[in-house]
């Protein structure tokens, strides 16, 4: 059975059915019919639109003048019942079709061009925090400045969420993902190039723009080459390329950076070549909408520009307000609540852990901490470095300090009296309550803000060190990348488990488990009081939290038509952004101080979101619409 012929349960129809026909019977019958109306005067022509049953402009207007305004209610109620009814007809068809031909080389080819623009979403998630130490050295960036680098990319990624998610729907998918992808390869390229903090910034915005309008197309599409069967499995699989990508990132910045630093296709089952096909009648579902273009010898050429734009603005918007406000919303409503919590939970604790052991570093840094109180030293040469040091009430007296490195270094109410400093640098060095008398500075990175309430007496300053007048603290980048290596492979098991029982166990399941388990995990985090503590908790808690992303993902495809699929899943997508900007904000605001409140704020956003998942229709046996 190669074929898929309908006609036999709609023979009659005239040819204004709707219906796409092959063959020649369509030219033979309006030559038929022209060849019947030769020698008619005007005034006995028949109106040539009728022959593809296209109504005369003039008796429509009359039908529609007199049409009262209860027969009209009437026609438009018909109207939308034939079109779900066809829209359905439609989702049948289609899914048989599918289910026919099977999963081939188009799906695969498919999986792995969509798998490498999500491996894109993936660097770019992970990418900023391994740029940030290099960037800051480069740009001289303060605390307010790497923050904004770090929230710019969500910022960007968030709209362009909104804005190519919603026209994906209208223009295509292929088109806008092309375009996404597009628009981040370029302005990911030109920030490696770009020396000012402002274009930079400007970089990374639009290239977030470009990657977060290709995640709500990349599910959108799979998912309609996908069969009901094995839609759930084939999406989760999807997910293992967003794993690769922070397992890219973080070994390109391991292997790169401390070197550099100290140096649409629709629903139409004609593109499928997985096996041969013919369908001689396919119904589509009647039309409540027309875009309306102007003509090409109309107006100038922006007034065409402008029609087109502001029309597609127009469908753009209306759509999102359908998911919004529409039959959807209450799903809607839900997905928004789900996605924001498991997004504010997940992306705020991947940003606390690397905290919390940079944390735990500084602390244990500081247990070592040398102090030295009351010495005097006379006429000594120090070339070595000094670090994590305190030096109290002491005396320097003719001492040199040359070609060394202060690190970590106070010297507090000390006296220098004829000492020399030349080519010396210094990270987090302060001179406070201090007396300075005939000292020279020469080429030294030593500047006024780092002498806190200090005396000088016939000291001269010659020659600084130009560059940035900040100190920048030397993380363990080692230690860094291994903690983003770690995290990003521990998602493999949960991945691998999630893409197995996704279709046996059902998306509700899979996402409210996931995420209560996710919650029970963040308990753990209260006995994380070490480094190797810390990495463990936070494999643990990826590698239980990734089913529940799996699973979210897969259910918001499902439970929205095409038309309306990637707008939805860009809303909420965009959402999702907002949720991990506020998540990076509080949790880190809580490093050092206390544990309780990020762990608490996560199981509480778990438990909540889990919970509010299970009202949520079950779409594993659902066809796509």
């Amino acid at each position: 059975m190669d074929d898929y012929k309908y006609q036999d349960n709609y023979e009659g129809y005239a040819p204004s059915d709707g219906y796409y026909r092959g063959g020649n019977e369509s030219n033979q019958d309006e030559d038929a019919q022209s060849d019947a109306t030769e020698g008619h005067d005007e005034e006995d022509e028949i109106y040539e639109g009728e022959y593809q049953g296209i109504p005369h402009p003039d008796d429509f207007k009359g039908k529609q003048a007199k049409m009262a305004p209860s027969r009209a209610d009437g026609f438009q109620t018909d109207l939308m019942a034939e079109r779900m009814e066809d829209e359905e007809q439609l989702a049948h068809q289609y899914e048989t079709i599918i289910e026919e031909c099977g999963h081939g080389r188009f799906q695969w080819t498919l999986f792995f061009v969509l798998g490498l623009a999500l491996m894109a979403d993936g660097v770019e998630v992970f990418v900023v925090s391994f740029a940030l130490p290099s960037a800051e050295k480069d740009m001289c960036l303060s605390s307010s400045k790497k923050g904004m680098l770090g929230l710019i990319v969500y910022l960007g990624m968030m709209a362009g969420a909104f804005v190519l998610g919603g026209l994906a729907d209208k223009l295509g998918r292929k088109r806008v993902l092309s375009m996404s992808l597009a628009i981040n390869a370029c302005f990911a390229s030109l920030s490696s190039f770009v020396q000012g903090y402002g274009a930079f910034l400007f970089c990374r915005l639009i290239s977030g723009i470009g990657i977060g309008g290709s995640l709500p197309i990349v599910f959108a599409y799979f998912s309609e080459f996908l069969s009901r069967e094995k839609r759930g499995e084939h999406l989760s699989w999807l997910g293992i390329f967003w794993m690769a990508g922070g397992l890219y990132a973080s070994a390109m910045a391991w292997s790169i950076i401390p070197h550099y630093g100290e140096t649409l296709a629709s629903k139409s089952p004609a593109p499928l070549p997985c096996c041969c096909i013919h369908v001689s009648h396919i119904k589509t579902p009647k039309q409540m909408d027309e875009f309306i273009e102007i003509q090409s010898s109309t107006g100038t050429w922006y007034q065409r520009w402008l029609v087109r734009f502001t029309t597609t603005f127009k469908q753009v918007w209306d759509n999102a307000l359908y998911c919004v406000l529409g039959p959807f919303r209450m799903n809607t409503l839900i997905l928004a609540v789900v996605w924001f919590t498991l997004a504010l939970s997940y992306y705020g604790l991947t940003v606390w852990f690397p905290d919390m052991i940079r944390y735990f570093q500084d602390e244990e840094y500081k247990s070592k901490m040398k102090v030295f109180f009351g010495e005097h030293v006379y006429g000594a040469t120090i070339n070595f470095t000094m670090e994590n040091q305190i030096h109290q009430h002491g005396k320097l007296v003719n001492d040199k300090f040359t070609k060394m490195y202060f690190k970590h270094v106070l010297f507090e109410d000390t006296y220098f009296d004829k000492c020399y400093f030349e080519d010396v640098t210094s990270t987090d060095t302060y001179f406070k309550n201090c007396t300075i008398e005939s000292t020279f500075f020469y080429n030294t990175d030593l500047y006024k803000h780092k002498f806190i309430d200090c005396r000088f007496i016939n000291t001269t300053f010659l020659e600084q060190k130009e560059g940035c007048h900040m100190d920048f603290e030397e993380d363990n980048d080692f230690l860094i990348y291994l903690v983003s290596f770690l995290g990003s492979l521990s998602v493999l098991p949960g991945n691998i488990i999630s893409a197995l029982l996704m279709d046996r166990v059902g998306r509700l399941k899979m996402m409210g488990g996931s995420m209560l388990i996710s919650a029970v995990c963040c308990f753990f985090l209260f006995f994380g009081n070490s480094e190797s503590a810390m990495i463990g908790w936070q494999c643990l808690f990826c590698g239980t939290s990734i089913a529940a992303w799996n699973a979210l993902g897969v259910i918001t495809v499902e439970l929205y038509p095409t038309n309306q699929r990637a707008t939805a899943f860009g809303i909420l997508n965009g959402l999702c952004k907002f949720g991990a900007i506020l998540g990076n904000t509080i949790f880190a605001s809580f490093v050092g101080i206390t544990k309780v409140v990020p762990i608490l704020l996560a199981a509480a956003s778990l438990v909540g979101g889990g919970l509010i998942a299970l009202r949520l229709p079950e779409t594993r046996e659902q066809v796509l619409m």
